[in-house]
């Protein structure tokens, strides 16, 4: 009986030194300069993944810090709301790449974070 080989659709996340170079500009910008930013590093993910964007993958990533619920408690919506598990994630692998990236620019073999300010 002939069947169909199914193959994982998950993949390794694309992150090139162009993603790691706009999300370290990112991270530092605020207001239309950082959603401009976002953009950019989302143009590229994209050209990453090509032939097989996925533009529903909006917003790419958010700081876990800052992905808060915005609905006032007691409604319907704030029950409801759930983070973005997967814009969480794709921060912290451009945070451990950029972490990677300070490091072999430096010299050490530490990854650590700097200080936070």
């Amino acid at each position: 009986m002939p069947f169909k080989r199914r193959v994982s659709k998950e993949r390794d996340t694309p992150i090139t030194p162009q993603m790691v170079a706009v999300f370290d500009q990112m991270r530092r910008a605020r207001g239309e300069r950082r959603r401009q930013l976002h953009g950019e590093l989302f143009d590229l993910y994209m050209a990453a993944l090509s032939p097989h964007p996925r533009p529903w993958e909006w917003p790419l990533c958010i700081d876990p810090r800052e992905d808060v619920n915005p609905y006032p408690p007691g409604t319907a919506a704030h029950l409801w709301w759930e983070p973005n598990l997967g814009a969480q994630e794709m921060w912290k692998a451009l945070d451990q790449a950029s972490c990677e990236a300070r490091a072999a620019r430096n010299g050490s073999g530490s990854t650590k974070h700097p200080p936070a300010a």
